[in-house]
């Protein structure tokens, strides 16, 4: 582990202990992002790894790379985003003796109908994928983003990115877990492990750690995967009730499932933004992040419309 998250990378110290599952699904492993790091560790993890999203390695090559990158916190000190996700996802597949994305199939996309979400994009679809836009300082306008696409289904396929999904795919998963773990007669989580997952899981002193450069922790929780709406006013995550369950997508997607009001929100553009360790409180407000500004007033006005909404409205920049 290094001695300093932003110092030299020959300056480690021993980990006090192993990494468990729950710092897995917390982010809590000490296990780091690139664009979420400082110092030589950022360069580091993006020489070794490359893209978190397309990648062209091979599982035990991703696996044997990360092991050589020193760990940026003790593991359960704090969350600090990063590959947790994914090596969760790799630790499921060889739990199951086969690839995570076969898993994802069999165990989640098929039960639930969600036949439009995958790792890979047959060619026969791809002339419904969205476009992606970024800001062009040359042109001062959004430019397509062309992606790179896979030939093949990857051997790559990691547990905190990389699908493709729909709108439609996206609510019926959503739908199970405000129906804790159950949807159209098919369950794929007990209510129990549901409840966990909706559970804060940091401590009073890991909550004043900012995420992104913001005090996320302070208005809202990180239980297993998600983030909790706790406190809703001037909250850049969440909004209409506290318990609500959210957690947002680089490009940003955001989603929301509201069980006190028994409602799913979801708002899916398709902006890439520079991201670093600080970036996060102006994500939503540079150059050409109209549609991410756009998000608060889409979040007013589905609760504005609610005849007797059961919680206090609240959406941030409120």
């Amino acid at each position: 582990m290094l001695r300093n998250a932003a110092g030299s990378l020959s300056e480690t110290v021993p980990a006090h202990r192993p990494i468990t599952i729950e710092d897995l699904f917390t982010h809590r492993s000490g296990i780091a992002y690139a664009p979420f790091s400082e110092g030589p560790l950022q360069q580091a993890y993006a020489e070794a790894l490359g893209d978190p999203g397309l990648n062209r390695m091979s599982v035990d090559a991703w696996l044997a790379a990360l092991g050589t990158l020193p760990l940026a916190y003790q593991p359960g000190e704090r969350f600090h985003y990063g590959h947790s996700t994914d090596v969760l996802g790799f630790l499921i597949g060889r739990v199951e003796g086969k690839p995570f994305r076969q898993v994802l199939q069999e165990r989640i996309f098929v039960p639930l109908g969600m036949a439009d979400t995958d790792f890979w994009l047959p060619a026969e679809k791809r002339n419904r994928l969205a476009s992606l836009y970024g800001y062009d300082d040359s042109t001062h306008a959004l430019q397509k983003v062309e992606l790179e696409m896979y030939e093949a289904p990857p051997a790559y396929t990691p547990g905190g990115g990389g699908l493709i999904s729909s709108a439609g795919n996206y609510h019926r998963f959503a739908r199970m877990l405000l129906q804790e773990g159950a949807f159209d007669g098919v369950r794929l989580l007990k209510p129990e492990t549901v409840r966990l997952m909706q559970t804060n899981r940091l401590t009073s002193a890991q909550r004043e750690v900012p995420f992104a450069g913001m005090p996320l922790w302070r208005k809202s929780g990180f239980g297993l995967g998600l983030s909790i709406a706790e406190d809703l006013i001037d909250n850049p995550y969440a909004c209409g009730a506290a318990g609500s369950l959210t957690w947002p997508g680089i490009f940003g997607t955001w989603w929301q499932a509201d069980p006190v009001n028994d409602l799913v929100m979801i708002y899916l553009i398709q902006h890439q933004v520079p991201v670093s360790a600080n970036s996060g409180s102006t994500i939503a407000t540079g150059q050409g992040a109209a549609g991410r500004r756009a998000l608060p007033v889409y979040q007013r006005g589905i609760y504005d419309a609610l005849l007797s909404p059961a919680a206090p409205i609240q959406a941030h920049g409120a």
